[in-house]
Formats: C-alpha cells, sequence, structure tokens
C-alpha cells in the first residue's frame, strides 16, 4: 500500500466486509467509504486514490502553488458527495456532467475558469440539444463544487455565481386530466389486475415509485390507511429496480385510505393469493413473476389504458398533478395539498403541479362586483 501522509486519511482492508476501509477526519468527525472487492495490488492503489480525492476534497491536503485541475476537483467532490449520502442516482448523473466539462472545458485549474466560460459552455449544451433542466442541473452541480473550493482554500472565489444560463424553453409540465377523461380511464383500468395501483396514484397522489415500492407492511386495512416509507426505483449504474427511500426527507408520509380504496386492496391481496402472489412482506404489486414492476412497463400499460379509452395522451405522472390541483381548488389550502403529496415545499407544489383551467378563471371573475348595487334593490 502506498505511503499515505499523516492527517490526510488512512485505508485499511476489512477481510469480515471483504472491503477496503477509507478513513478521514474533518473537524473532528470521521468519515468512511467502503470500497469492495479482494486485496489486490491494483485495489491498494484505488482505495489509496479515493483517498487521496477526499483528502483534497476536505482540504486536508496541503495547497502547493496553483489550484487543483478542474476534472481533479470534481472528482473529488463527487467522491465526497458519496460519503455525505448522496444517492446513486444523483451520483450517476454527477458522472455524466463531468463528462461534459471534460468534451467543452477541458482540465484547466480552478482559477482560470470565468463566467464568460461558463456561459459558453451553457450556450453550447443549449445548443446540442440539452433542456433548460439538464442545463440547470449542471450549473448547479459546478455551483457545489466551487463552494466546497472556497470552503476549503482551494480558490478564492465562486465564478458560477456571476454566469447567467442563456434563454431556454420551459419544459412540457404536463396536463390536467378532466374528471371525465378519469372516469374513461379508471373505467378501462378496472379490467386490469393493476387497477388498485392506477387508483391509488389517481387518488392519493401518489408517485410511480412510491406505488411499485409499497410492500404489504406498509398497508393498514383495518386502520385504513398506508404508509409511504420507501419507493422502487430504477438504479441507473446497474439497470437493474431497487427498493430505496422515497425521493425526499418529506416524501415519507402516512395517509388515510378512502373505504372504496380498502375494498379495492382486499379484493386484490385475493387475487395474488389464488395466483400464488401473495407474500405477507412482499410487494403489494408484484409482475406476474414475483418480481418488481419496472417502472416503464406500468407506463406501457397506462399507454394502452389511455388508447383504449380515447383520451389524449398524458403522463403517468398527470395522475398526481390532477391530485394536487382539484386538491387546491376544492379546499384552498396548498398548504394541505402539499403534505398529502409528500412535499416538504410549499412552493414545489404550487410551482410545479398547481394548474389553472378555463372554469377557475370564470367562476373568478363571476364571484367579482366592483359596482355598487343601486339604491332600493337587495
Amino acid at each position: 500500500m502506498p505511503r499515505r501522509p499523516k492527517g490526510e486519511g488512512s485505508v485499511r482492508y476489512r477481510k469480515d466486509l471483504r472491503a477496503y476501509e477509507i478513513r478521514i477526519t474533518v473537524a473532528g468527525v470521521r468519515k468512511s467509504l467502503y470500497l469492495k472487492g479482494p486485496k489486490t495490488r491494483e485495489n491498494d492503489k484505488r482505495a489509496d486514490l479515493l483517498r487521496r480525492k477526499l483528502a483534497l476534497a476536505y482540504g486536508l491536503t496541503p495547497l502547493e502553488g496553483s489550484p487543483p485541475p478542474l476534472l481533479d476537483w470534481l472528482e473529488a467532490h463527487t467522491e465526497a458527495l458519496r460519503t455525505e449520502g448522496r444517492r446513486h442516482n444523483t451520483l450517476y448523473h454527477y458522472t455524466r456532467y463531468i463528462a461534459l466539462v471534460q468534451e467543452h472545458l477541458g482540465n484547466p485549474t480552478l482559477d482560470r475558469i470565468t463566467p464568460e466560460t461558463l456561459e459558453a459552455f451553457f450556450r453550447h449544451l443549449a445548443g446540442r440539444g440539452y433542456s433548460r433542466s439538464v442545463i440547470t442541473h449542471v450549473r448547479n452541480f459546478l455551483h457545489g463544487a466551487y463552494e466546497r473550493a472556497v470552503r476549503y482554500g482551494r480558490t478564492t472565489h465562486n465564478p458560477v455565481d456571476l454566469a447567467q444560463l442563456p434563454k431556454l424553453p420551459s419544459r412540457e409540465t404536463g396536463r390536467e386530466i378532466t374528471e371525465e377523461e378519469l372516469a374513461r380511464i379508471l373505467e378501462v383500468a378496472r379490467g386490469h389486475r393493476l387497477f388498485p395501483a392506477f387508483y391509488l396514484l389517481a387518488a392519493l397522489g401518489l408517485r410511480r415509485g412510491e406505488v411499485l415500492g409499497l410492500t404489504w407492511p406498509d398497508v393498514d386495512l383495518e386502520k385504513g390507511e398506508i404508509h409511504i416509507r420507501q419507493a422502487l426505483v430504477p438504479n441507473l449504474l446497474t439497470g437493474k429496480v431497487v427498493l430505496g427511500p422515497t425521493k425526499t426527507s418529506g416524501s415519507n408520509r402516512t395517509l388515510p385510505l378512502p373505504q372504496e380504496a380498502v375494498e379495492l386492496l382486499r379484493q386484490h391481496r385475493e387475487h395474488l393469493r389464488e395466483d400464488g402472489l401473495y407474500h405477507p412482506h412482499g410487494l403489494v404489486f408484484p409482475s406476474l413473476n414475483s418480481t418488481p414492476i419496472r417502472p416503464e412497463n406500468l407506463r406501457r400499460v397506462w399507454l394502452d389504458i389511455l388508447k383504449k379509452a380515447g383520451v389524449p395522451r398524458a403522463r403517468l405522472h398527470d395522475l398526481r398533478g390532477t391530485f394536487i390541483t382539484r386538491i387546491i381548488r376544492q379546499t384552498g389550502n396548498p398548504k394541505l395539498a402539499a403534505a398529502l403529496a409528500g412535499h416538504k415545499s410549499l412552493q414545489t407544489a404550487l410551482q410545479h403541479y398547481a394548474r389553472v383551467s378555463q372554469e377557475d378563471l370564470k367562476a373568478t371573475l363571476r364571484s367579482l362586483k366592483l359596482l355598487p348595487k343601486p339604491e332600493g334593490k337587495e
């Protein structure tokens, strides 16, 4: 194992875990990251490279001369985020962003990047057809990396603060599904084994991954409630679907079930028993092979239902947006809608989901009375 400078972390091989444990201490707090694999000379080098990246990211490596190269810093920043619990799919996207940076900006030192350089980079991405969302995520990633660099004395300023994004069209946010359309959709879906899943998506505004990640311990039919505490999501590194945490810390919630939902789930459980697919600790909505249902397969069923129902194309996620919009419209309480939908931020619920229909506009304008009533008239 390569010799390690004092204070820049340590590496040891854990036979019990069959993994390398990389340790560093930042402000008196020890952080550990594990690299799985057998003990080999090649893996010794990989583990020590990871230690060096973490030491760089947390300011443990003495700064000699100019600031570190951009790509070295972005990789170190990403590894630091891994130790801080950033999710696998998020880290996968960060590696894509680093590849885009390398392709266009190369590998200058941190202090050579200017706001003008970054704006040219963002225009380049727009010219290649990348969406506003992706370019914004790239900018946010770079901003976070430079914030860390300033915090740990690797550079003196954050050029991303002054870099502006080009004007880009906003992405399509979907549409509200009308009550008549929803009735037709549910009528067609009633004949499908996954009808209860579509019902929960529409009636509770659940995310697709939350429905597919439901297990029977999450469902209390006696109390008439379900607990949302995990989600089924594709792992972009492996291509497999895995049960993981919900989208945000505010997404975990307990929701009351309408009585018709309780009855649907009871019937669904009996059908699973008849087909040999029920397990008391298993998924509520398994595939016919008792495996998790991939999100894209549920989407395929949804599109087929829309076609049979004669409903114009809509995203499966539009069921969620429709739910949030109608809760706000019926109650006038956006905070309630955000809580039911598992949004920690009220602004997110309003900005991305709540929609205004022509009927909303007509009802509001009809209620306006600007002129005083004529005398003698009640």
